[in-house]
């Protein structure tokens, strides 16, 4: 009589498959639903999301936009040559050679405008949400500040939008308007505030609105300060919905300037504001060791470059391995630097525009009505 085979099976406690998988890709994750019923209960779970994220830093992605042609996402880390750390993002809603405008990112998800409509969007599983315009927007004024933040104590999405008024009786004072969607509410409300803040974008087209960092629980923009005659950071508080100054580095750009060889903007380096500018051939970058504390303002890089090449460099984020990703539209579309300023890679001969964000399984909370 043939000897039955013996088949161990290898167990595994549901604690070390967690751990497990939270360390592996939101596009792996998506894949590995369809093993059994558990993982898909464990990967569809709001608590897992979170756990994700939370270990999810390595797992961070730039968001491409090109112009008459579908988006991209790229591993910011990986070579941009690489194609293997490239995954085209198909948009329903995406329409060629039509504006779509990156307004920021938050927990994975992606503020849009495409022509006149506003999108969430969440690139890692294709969750996409219209949100209803504002309705602030008239023929009396511009958008100036632009923001998109999670507010953690209701587990909701806010989008600030400010619009920039001349006052009626004096063509110097500027009135800002604040208006605050709730995607829970599903409504756009104002917020109160000093109806005269001194404050005006920084770019040579005021058009174009400022688009804010979402840090510490509050929303920030670099702006100009008309009557202290130098650039500041505001930054707007979600919970108190009152909005303080940052003053920038001492040896930071002071004057509003139209010369377009100087750019200068924010960003988040390892969970830090930061500030950075390009002028002429040198390019500085600044990070706030400690949150709102002026003196602990530290310059983390210097270097220069050549202006006839990388006139129009505008940096968007730093890979984990310290160097510097960011768009060079004159010259090649999507850069790379090293923190010495020896250009690394270049991609993307078409202008374009991008964002970094973290990998999410997070879904939008339920809406409310108006």
């Amino acid at each position: 009589m043939a000897k039955e085979k013996r088949v161990n099976s290898l167990y595994l406690p549901p604690e070390l498959i967690m751990k497990i998988l939270m360390r592996l890709s939101v596009k792996t994750l998506l894949c590995y639903r369809c093993v059994c019923k558990s993982w898909l209960s464990l990967i569809s779970n709001n608590h897992f999301a979170t756990l994700h994220f939370e270990h999810a830093a390595t797992h961070r992605r730039l968001f491409v936009k090109r112009y008459a042609l579908e988006p991209l996402s790229i591993d910011v880390d990986s070579s941009l040559h690489d194609a293997s750390a490239y995954a085209s993002s198909t948009l329903d809603f995406f329409r060629p050679k039509r504006p779509l405008e990156i307004r920021g990112s938050c927990r994975g998800f992606l503020f849009l405008y495409e022509d006149t409509y506003i999108y969430l969007l969440n690139p890692s599983t294709g969750l996409i949400k219209q949100i209803p315009d504002s309705p602030i927007i008239t023929n009396h004024g511009y958008e100036l500040l632009s923001g998109f933040a999670y507010y953690q104590p209701t587990d909701d999405y806010l989008i600030v939008s400010g619009f920039c008024e001349l006052h009626p009786n004096d063509p110097v004072t500027r009135l800002i308007k604040l208006m605050i969607f709730s995607l829970r509410a599903n409504k756009w409300k104002p917020i109160e505030v000093a109806s005269h803040l001194p404050y005006k974008g920084t770019t040579i087209s005021e058009c174009i609105p400022k688009c804010g960092l979402f840090l510490n629980g509050s929303i920030h923009w670099m702006v100009h300060n008309y009557e202290k005659s130098k650039n500041v950071i505001i930054a707007f508080d979600l919970k108190e919905m009152k909005i303080s100054e940052i003053a920038l580095p001492d040896d930071f750009i002071f004057s509003y300037s139209n010369d377009c060889s100087i750019y200068y903007e924010l960003l988040k380096v390892g969970g830090l504001i930061s500030a950075w500018v390009k002028d002429l051939n040198t390019v500085k970058i600044w990070v706030m060791q400690k949150y709102g504390v002026h003196s602990s303002w530290t310059k983390i890089i210097q270097f220069s470059i050549d202006p006839d090449l990388h006139n129009s460099l505008e940096i968007v984020c730093l890979t984990k391995y310290g160097d510097i990703v960011g768009t060079d539209n004159e010259k090649g579309g999507l850069v790379k630097f090293n923190d010495k300023g020896q250009l690394l890679e270049s991609l993307l001969p078409d202008r374009c525009e991008l964002v970094d964000y973290t990998e999410s399984l997070f879904s939008l909370p339920d809406t409310g009505h108006a």
